[in-house]
C-alpha cells in the first residue's frame, strides 16, 4: 500500500491539484485553462489511487479492473456534468470536463494502476 502512495505520477497529480487550489482559494489567482480543466483531469489519478491503496491493504499486487474504473468515471460524468447542472445554477455542464475525466482515468490506468510484477516486466523489456 505504501508504494501506491509514492508513485511519482500520483505525487505529481496531488502536488498539481494542491498547488492549483492554493492559487485559486488562497491567492485568488485563476489560470483559465487550469481553472476549467486541471481538477477534472487530476481527479481520477487521485481518487482511483486512494481506492487502489484500500485494495492493496489486503493484496499488495492488486490492480483495479476496468469494472472498477469506468463505472466510477461514468458516475462522476453523469453526476457532475448532467445531474448537478440541472439542479443548481452553481454548476455548468461541459463535455470537455468529461474528456478530462477520461484522460485522467487513462493516466491512472497506464501509470499508476500497476503491480510490481508489471513494473518488473517493463524493466526487463527495456533492458
Amino acid at each position: 500500500m505504501k508504494k501506491t502512495f509514492i508513485n511519482p505520477v500520483f505525487l505529481v497529480c496531488l502536488f498539481l491539484a494542491s498547488f492549483n487550489q492554493v492559487l485559486e482559494k488562497v491567492l485568488g489567482i485563476f489560470i483559465p485553462i487550469a481553472h476549467s480543466y486541471l481538477d477534472d483531469f487530476l481527479c481520477f489519478p487521485i481518487v482511483l489511487t486512494l481506492g487502489l491503496a484500500a485494495y492493496r491493504w489486503h493484496n499488495p499486487q492488486y490492480k483495479l479492473t476496468a469494472w472498477h474504473i469506468w463505472p466510477v468515471v461514468l458516475f462522476y460524468a453523469l453526476y457532475f456534468e448532467w445531474y448537478l447542472p440541472q439542479t443548481s445554477a452553481a454548476y455548468t455542464s461541459d463535455i470537455l470536463d468529461v474528456l478530462m475525466y477520461v484522460l485522467g482515468a487513462l493516466v491512472f490506468q497506464r501509470y499508476i494502476n500497476r503491480s510490481s510484477t508489471d513494473l518488473q516486466a517493463t524493466s526487463l523489456k527495456n533492458s
